[in-house]
C-alpha cells in the first residue's frame, strides 16, 4: 500500500470514529429526552402506591438495560414524590440509594440525592448526619468545580443550621447561596437562596422591621415574573413562610389569606408536609389570639394529615406544645397532659448544646479544608501556570522556527518569482525587438522599392528608357500601395478594438475577381520555384455583394503567407467556389506547416511563432488576426487544417448574397513581370551570389548591378551554401538579405564565417534592422559591410565596388598602395593569402584598438605596431593580406564605419560633430571620404 493510500485509510477511520461517537452522543441524548417526561410524572404523581408501582416499573426497565445512572435518577424522583406526599422517612430511603447508584458522571443526580438525604436527616433532627451529609457533597462541588451544584448544598447547610438555631452561621452560606446563583443567572435557585435568606432574617433579629425586611424578600420572590421558576410546592412553601412573618408582624388578616392560598395549593398537590406546616401556622395564628377552640381544631387537623412517624420531628413537637397551650386554654387539663407527654417523648438524644458544639465544629473543619482545598488549588493553578509557560515557549520557539523556515522559504519563492519574471521580461524583451524588428522589415523593404527606382529616375539620363521608367514606376505604385495596405490594416484594427469598422457592400464579379487577386502573386510564386495553381468552380455570372476592400485582404493575406512560407519545389492551390449558399475559398500549401504549439495564438494579433530556433521570416503578426476579423464581420469564420512537416490549409466561409444590380467593373490588377535572373558566368563580368527570398527586392538589385556584374540568386541562406558547394569558381562578392526562410542572413554569415573555404569571401548584409548591432559584429571593416534599408542604387554600388577592389588588393591584383609600405620592406614582394577565421578574429583584436583611439587625428601605423608589439612592416603586410587595404586606409575605413554608427544613432546633428568623434580633423575632407566610402552625402543622412 502507497503512502498515500494509508493515509487515506487513517483519515476515513478518523471520521468513521468520529461519527460513530456522534451517532451515540445524539441517541443518548434523544434517549434522555425521552425519559424525562416518565421522571417528571413520577415526581407529581400524589399516590404512594401508584407512585411505587411506576417507580418499580422504570427500575426494573433499568436494570433490564444495565442503566443505572437511569436508576438513580428513578430513585431521587421516588424520594422528591414521597417528600412531597409528606412521607419523609421513604423519602430519606429513596435518596439514600440513589447516592448509592449515582455517581460523579451524572452531577445532578450525585449532587441533589445527597442534598436530599441532608434536608430528610435534617427534618427527623438528625442535624449532626445532615451537616456531615452536606458538608460532604460541598467539598465535592467545589474540588470538581460543581458551582451551580454547590449552590444547592449551600442552601442545604443555611437551612440546617437556621433549623438549629445556628442562624449566624446559616446567613454566609445562603448569601453566598445568592450571589453564586446570581453570577450563574439561575433565577430558581436565586430565589430559592433570597427564600432562605428570609427565613434566616426574620430569626436571627425578630423585631418588626426585621420581619418586614424578611417579608418583602418573599413577597419579591412570589411575584408574577418568576412565577415560571417556581414549583408549585416551593411556592405553596414561600407562601406558608410569608404568612409566618405577616403573623410576627401582626398583620393576622393577610397571613391567615395567604395560609389559606398556599394550603390551597398544597391540597391540589397533595403536599401533606406543607398542609401540615399551614395548619400549624394557622393553630399558632389562633392559639395567640385566644381563639383556643379554632386553634385545636387545626392543630388535630394537622395531626391527621400524615402519620407522626413520616413528618418534621420539629414540627410534630411544635404541633403538640401548641395542642398542650391550647387545651389548657380552655381548661381541658387532660388533654394538655397528654400532648405534653409527646412533646417531651419528641426530645433529641443529643441535647441542643451538644448539636450546636458539633456544628460549629463541622464548619471549622469545612473552613480548614477549604483553606487546604485552595491551597492545593493554588498549588496546582501555579503548576498549571508553570507547564502552560513552559508551552508557551515551545509554541513561541515552534513558531519562530517555523516562521523562519517560512521567511527563508518565502525568500527562496520570491527570489525563484523574480528570476522567473526576470526570464519572462528578456523573454517579452527579445518578442517585442523581433516584432518591431519584422515590422522594420516590412515597411523598409517597401520603401526601399519606392525610393531606389524614384532615385533613379531622378538621377537618371536625361532621355529614358521608356520601358525601364515604366517598370521603375510601376514598382514604386505596388509597394506604395503595399505600405498604405499596411497602414490600413493597422487601422483597422483599432477600429475593430473601438467596434466601429463596418461593412461597405458593393457588386463583385466573384470569379474574376478571385482571379485577378491570384494572378498578383504569381511571378512571387514563379520566383521562387514553387508550384502556384487556382481552381475555381465559380460561374462567371455570379455577382456578389461584398466588401470588396476586405475580401481582398483576406484573399491576399492567405496567399502572401503562402507563398512566403512554401518552400521552394513545393506548391499552393488556391480554391474558390460556392457551397450552399456560402463562399469557401481555400488556400493550401506545402511544407512544414504551423508548429502545434504555436496552432492556439496563431490568430492573436501581433503574435509571433515563439520558437526561438525559427529563422528570421518577417511578417507583422497582424495578417491572420486581420483575417478571421474580416470574415467573422462579413458573417463567415476561418478553419485550420493543419499537419506538421506536412503543409496547411486555411478555409474561409462567407455568406454568399448575390447582387441585384450591375456591377461595376473590376480593375485589373498589374502582374509584376519576372526579372530575367541569369544564373549564368559572363566572361567579363566579376560574379554576386544576391541571396535574398523577395522577389521585388531581387529585381531591384539585380536591375542596379546587372550593368556592371553577373549576378547569381538563391532564395535562403540553406540555398545559398548549396550552391556555393556546387560552384566550380566561388563568387567575388555575397549580398544577403536577413529576413528569410529555412535560414536567414545572419546563421549564413555566421557560417561563411567559420568556413575556410568561404570566410574570405567579401558580405554585404542588407537589413532593416538597425539595432542588430550585436549581430552586425561579425562584419569585419574593408571585408564585409551592411547596407540598412531604404537604400539607394548609388550607395548599393560603392559599396559592392569598395568590397570587391578590396577583395583584389588581397589577391595581390593591385599593386596601387605600395608606396605606403616602409621603406624597409622594398625587397618584399606580396604575396597572395587567402583568409583564415583566425585572421578575421586578429583583425577584430586591431578594429577594437582602433576604436579605443579613435579621437586622435594622429592616430597612424607606428601607434598601432607599438600597441600590438609587432613590426611596423610586419603589420603592415598582415593588414593588407587579410583587408586589401593598407594599413592607412584601414584605420581610415574604421574611422568612417564610426562616422557611419554615430550618424545612426542619431545623437549628433551637425558634419563637424560626426567628424570631431570619427578622428577627422576636417569636415569637409570627412564629407568628401565619407561619399567615397558609402556612396551617399553626409548631410542627406543627419
Amino acid at each position: 500500500m502507497t503512502p498515500d493510500n494509508q493515509h487515506l485509510t487513517l483519515y476515513l477511520k478518523r471520521y468513521l470514529l468520529a461519527c460513530l461517537f456522534l451517532i451515540i452522543t445524539l441517541q443518548g441524548y434523544s434517549q434522555q429526552k425521552t425519559k424525562e417526561p416518565q421522571l417528571k410524572h413520577l415526581r407529581g404523581m400524589k399516590a404512594a402506591d401508584s407512585a411505587a408501582v411506576f417507580a418499580k416499573k422504570l427500575i426494573d426497565s433499568a436494570r433490564k438495560n444495565h442503566d443505572q445512572p437511569f436508576e438513580a435518577r428513578v430513585l431521587l424522583a421516588q424520594a422528591y414524590q414521597a417528600y412531597g406526599t409528606g412521607n419523609e422517612k421513604d423519602a430519606l430511603n429513596f435518596a439514600r440509594q440513589a447516592v448509592k447508584l449515582s455517581s460523579p458522571a451524572d452531577t445532578i443526580t450525585y449532587e441533589k440525592s445527597a442534598t436530599m438525604v441532608a434536608y430528610m436527616l435534617s427534618r427527623q433532627g438528625k442535624n449532626v448526619e445532615a451537616l456531615n451529609v452536606a458538608f460532604g457533597i460541598l467539598k465535592e462541588c467545589e474540588a470538581h468545580g460543581w458551582k451551580a451544584a454547590g449552590i444547592d448544598a449551600k442552601m442545604c447547610l443555611a437551612d440546617i443550621y437556621r433549623v438549629i438555631k445556628n442562624v449566624k452561621q446559616a446567613l454566609p452560606y445562603a448569601q453566598q447561596a445568592a450571589n453564586d446563583a446570581l453570577s450563574l443567572k439561575d433565577t430558581a435557585a436565586y430565589t430559592f437562596a433570597l427564600s432562605n435568606i428570609s427565613n434566616i432574617v426574620s430569626e436571627i433579629d425578630t423585631t418588626h422591621a426585621a420581619n418586614e425586611k424578611a417579608a418583602r424578600i418573599l413577597e419579591q420572590i412570589l411575584q408574577p415574573k418568576y412565577q415560571k421558576f417556581v414549583s408549585d410546592f416551593t411556592r405553596a412553601r414561600y407562601l406558608g413562610n410569608l404568612a409566618r412573618l405577616y403573623i410576627r408582624n401582626g398583620l393576622d388578616d393577610r397571613a391567615i389569606a395567604t395560609l389559606q392560598q398556599s394550603m390551597q395549593i398544597a391540597r391540589k398537590g397533595s403536599f401533606k408536609s406543607l398542609q401540615k406546616h399551614d395548619l400549624n401556622e394557622l393553630m399558632t395564628l389562633y392559639r395567640i389570639r385566644g381563639d383556643y377552640k379554632k386553634a385545636i381544631e387545626y392543630g388535630e387537623q394537622a395531626i391527621a394529615v400524615e402519620p407522626g412517624n413520616q413528618t418534621s420531628i420539629s414540627l410534630q413537637r411544635n404541633i403538640y406544645s401548641q395542642l398542650n397551650r391550647s387545651y389548657q386554654g380552655v381548661n381541658d387539663f387532660k388533654n394538655a397532659l397528654k400532648y405534653s407527654d409527646l412533646y417531651h417523648g419528641l426530645n433529641d438524644s443529643i441535647t441542643a448544646a451538644e448539636t450546636a458544639r458539633i456544628a460549629n465544629e463541622l464548619d471549622k473543619k469545612y473552613r480548614a479544608d477549604k483553606r487546604l482545598l485552595l491551597a492545593a488549588t493554588q498549588t496546582r493553578l501555579l503548576a498549571v501556570q508553570r507547564n502552560y509557560i513552559i508551552a508557551i515557549a515551545l509554541l513561541v520557539l515552534i513558531a519562530s522556527a517555523m516562521m523562519y523556515r517560512w521567511l527563508i522559504a518565502k525568500k527562496k519563492r520570491e527570489a525563484a518569482l523574480m528570476t522567473e519574471e526576470h526570464k519572462q521580461l528578456e523573454k517579452l524583451d527579445a518578442l517585442k525587438t523581433r516584432f518591431f524588428a519584422n515590422i522594420s522589415h516590412e515597411l523598409r523593404t517597401p520603401l526601399t522599392l519606392i525610393l531606389g527606382p524614384a532615385d533613379q529616375l531622378l538621377n537618371g539620363p536625361d532621355e529614358p528608357d521608356k520601358n525601364q521608367q515604366k517598370k521603375n514606376l510601376t514598382i514604386i505604385s505596388r509597394n506604395s500601395k503595399k505600405l498604405l495596405t499596411m497602414v490600413n490594416e493597422l487601422l483597422d484594427l483599432g477600429k475593430l478594438e473601438a467596434g466601429k469598422l463596418t461593412l461597405k457592400l458593393s457588386p463583385v464579379a466573384l470569379a474574376r475577381f478571385i482571379k485577378v487577386i491570384y494572378q498578383g502573386f504569381s511571378s512571387a510564386a514563379e520566383y521562387k520555384k514553387i508550384g502556384y495553381k487556382l481552381e475555381c468552380d465559380i460561374n462567371e455570372d455570379v455577382f456578389a455583394l461584398l466588401d470588396e476592400d476586405k475580401f481582398e485582404k483576406i484573399c491576399n493575406n492567405l496567399i502572401s503567407n503562402a507563398v512566403k512560407f512554401t518552400p521552394q519545389s513545393g506548391s499552393v492551390t488556391v480554391t474558390a467556389r460556392v457551397i450552399h449558399k456560402q463562399i469557401e475559398f481555400t488556400v493550401a500549401n506545402t511544407g512544414t506547416g504551423i508548429h502545434p504549439d504555436d496552432m492556439p495564438y496563431i490568430f492573436d494579433r501581433y503574435y509571433q511563432g515563439r520558437r526561438q530556433e525559427d529563422s528570421y521570416e518577417g511578417g507583422t503578426g497582424i495578417g491572420l488576426a486581420i483575417t478571421r476579423e474580416f470574415a467573422e464581420l462579413m458573417g463567415g469564420g476561418v478553419f485550420i487544417d493543419n499537419t506538421w512537416n506536412t503543409g496547411t490549409a486555411f478555409y474561409v466561409t462567407i455568406p454568399l448574397t448575390l447582387a441585384e444590380t450591375v456591377p461595376v467593373p473590376v480593375s485589373s490588377t498589374i502582374a509584376l513581370p519576372v526579372p530575367a535572373f541569369n544564373n549564368g558566368h559572363a566572361a567579363t563580368k566579376q560574379t554576386i551570389l544576391l541571396v535574398e527570398d523577395h522577389h521585388e527586392m531581387a529585381a531591384y538589385v539585380t536591375g542596379i548591378l546587372n550593368p556592371f556584374y553577373n549576378l547569381i540568386t538563391a532564395l535562403n541562406g540553406t540555398a545559398a551554401l548549396s550552391m556555393l558547394h556546387e560552384m566550380p569558381e566561388l563568387p567575388n562578392l555575397i549580398i544577403s538579405d536577413v529576413m528569410m526562410p529555412e535560414m536567414d542572413g545572419f546563421t549564413l554569415l555566421q557560417k561563411l564565417k567559420e568556413s575556410l573555404s568561404f570566410c574570405n569571401i567579401p558580405v554585404i548584409i542588407l537589413t532593416a534592422l538597425a539595432d542588430n548591432n550585436n549581430k552586425l559584429k561579425a562584419l569585419h571593416t574593408g571585408v564585409d559591410d551592411y547596407i540598412t534599408k531604404p537604400f539607394l542604387s548609388g550607395e548599393l554600388i560603392a559599396r559592392t565596388t569598395n568590397l570587391i577592389n578590396n577583395a583584389a588588393a588581397r589577391a595581390g591584383n593591385s599593386n596601387q598602395d605600395l608606396e605606403e609600405e616602409p621603406d624597409d620592406a622594398g625587397d618584399i614582394q606580396t604575396e597572395t593569402q587567402i583568409t583564415s577565421p583566425a585572421d578575421l578574429a586578429w583583425l577584430t583584436e586591431i578594429e577594437d584598438l582602433v576604436r579605443k583611439q579613435v579621437g586622435k587625428v594622429d592616430l597612424n601605423l607606428a601607434m598601432l605596431s607599438y600597441d600590438l608589439s609587432i613590426s611596423e612592416r610586419q603589420l603592415f603586410r598582415r593588414i593588407k593580406s587579410i583587408t586589401g587595404l593598407t594599413p592607412n586606409k584601414y584605420i581610415r575605413a574604421i574611422k568612417l564605419q564610426i562616422a557611419r554608427e554615430a550618424i545612426e544613432s542619431g545623437k549628433y546633428r551637425t558634419l563637424a560633430e560626426i567628424s570631431y568623434v570619427a578622428g577627422f580633423d576636417t569636415p569637409a575632407y570627412f564629407s568628401k571620404l565619407f561619399k567615397e566610402q558609402f556612396g551617399r552625402d553626409v548631410n542627406e543622412l543627419l
